[in-house]
């Protein structure tokens, strides 16, 4: 649970405060830039970009009580301002990377289920159920309405299944072959 006074304190300039609803935002920052962007390098450019607007922007926050979804509007703004600026490079990535990947309390199934939706999907998805947000604050936060939160809701869900169940067979199918 956000503690207000610790939002606070860090509009009042605490670095220490600041620093401390970093640290409890990181995982849901992660979770949210990972369900815009699929390069890891990208992730980490794109939260390590919002944590420094919201460290200059805290004080125009008026309502600390909303400072999460405050903070997710700043991290998504970052992940869409880094996919304008690279529009029209084409990556010579062909494969995923294979250093060091963070599981972050996901199952590997979820994981790559979640990969296989659109952009869309998976930021509903991630933002309801990874990072606990109230229908009202994601309607807020994407500027769309309550009942277009939850017939997304119910559009990613069916498609999560879809691409679930898939890998489950192909799993199946390929320990059947062995």
């Amino acid at each position: 649970m956000l503690d207000h006074r610790l939002v606070k304190k860090a509009q009042n300039g605490d670095r220490e405060a600041f620093l401390a609803l970093m640290r409890e935002n990181e995982d849901a920052m992660y979770r949210a830039a990972k369900a815009i962007l699929r390069r890891e390098d990208d992730v980490e450019d794109a939260v390590q970009e919002a944590v420094c607007r919201a460290f200059y922007k805290i004080g125009d926050l008026r309502q600390p009580r909303y400072f999460k979804t405050w903070l997710t509007r700043v991290l998504i703004n970052c992940c869409y301002d880094l996919l304008r600026d690279q529009r029209g490079i084409v990556s010579l990535e062909l494969l995923p990377e294979t250093g060091y990947e963070d599981d972050r309390d996901t199952a590997l199934d979820v994981r790559e289920s979640l990969a296989a939706l659109g952009e869309n999907d998976r930021l509903i998805l991630t933002l309801y159920y990874l990072n606990d947000l109230a229908m009202k604050d994601i309607a807020k936060l994407l500027g769309i309405s309550e009942g277009a939160v939850k017939q997304r809701l119910v559009h990613g869900r069916r498609r999560f299944r879809e691409a679930y169940e898939r890998r489950e067979q192909e799993r199946r199918a390929v320990s059947y072959e062995k």
